[in-house]
């Protein structure tokens, strides 16, 4: 009887500590690029098997705002207009052929990136500026609204984590500074520059806005876009 009971409990010692052995399973890593087919240079929106990129379209005024896939380059200055404002300022997107552009209409309610399940946290992103915000802070013959930056000047993109579609986590913001000319720096992201998000939590989606120092009378001056690309995110 004391030799079945020893047994019994070296069984379930070894049980035990077989239990602390066992490697943890690792949550899955992702990477949208963005490379779904469109049929033309740019298509509004986009959705990714896990994550939504919101926008929206005014027929009667063939105005937009939000998210827009696209695979149009320009690195000629001379070709920063309004009329060229879906062009990266890259010869190549960061993979792939396409990119996502964001433009942030401050007169219109903010696009989201809507997380299609439970568990998705966003770890990085890269940026790159568009030739149309790019030709604006370096060149004032370009757009006559905007203004060349200079010492002080900056333009930046926030990620704010939502936890619903109106409710933000304003302490949780990331800022990215895609332009930076304060304390004598003259940073302007025309290569892809990685920023890393990491948010530390379950959320419903995040926000995206784009805040610039070249203010009006009505609003931001500076045309607020930004192009995005290989968004690195785990599902848990």
């Amino acid at each position: 009887m004391k030799k079945i009971l020893f047994a019994l409990v070296v069984l379930c010692g070894l049980v035990a500590c077989e239990k602390k052995w066992m490697e943890p399973v690792p949550d899955s890593s992702f990477t949208e690029s963005f490379e779904k087919t469109i049929s033309g240079d740019y298509s509004y929106g986009y959705v990714g098997d896990d994550l939504r990129f919101e926008y929206f379209y005014n027929d009667e005024f063939d105005y937009w705002g939000g998210f827009a896939q696209s695979k149009m380059y320009d690195t000629d200055l001379a070709n920063g207009l309004f009329e060229n404002q879906y062009s990266l300022y890259n010869n190549k997107a960061k993979s792939g052929d396409n990119f996502l552009l964001y433009y942030y209409d401050s007169y219109s309610d903010p696009c989201d990136i809507v997380f299609k399940r439970e568990g998705i946290r966003l770890q990085s992103l890269y940026l790159n500026l568009t030739t149309y915000t790019y030709a604006s802070i370096t060149n004032e013959d370009i757009n006559s609204f905007a203004r060349v930056f200079g010492d002080g000047d900056y333009l930046k993109v926030v990620f704010t984590p939502l936890l619903d579609v109106e409710t933000v986590v304003a302490d949780k913001a990331v800022e990215c500074y895609v332009v930076d000319y304060r304390d004598g720096k003259r940073k302007a992201d025309i290569d892809w520059t990685k920023y890393d998000l990491l948010f530390d939590a379950e959320y419903y989606g995040v926000r995206v806005t784009i805040e610039t120092t070249d203010v009006g009378d009505y609003g931001a001056n500076t045309p607020l876009y930004i192009a995005m690309d290989d968004l690195f995110y785990t599902v848990e």
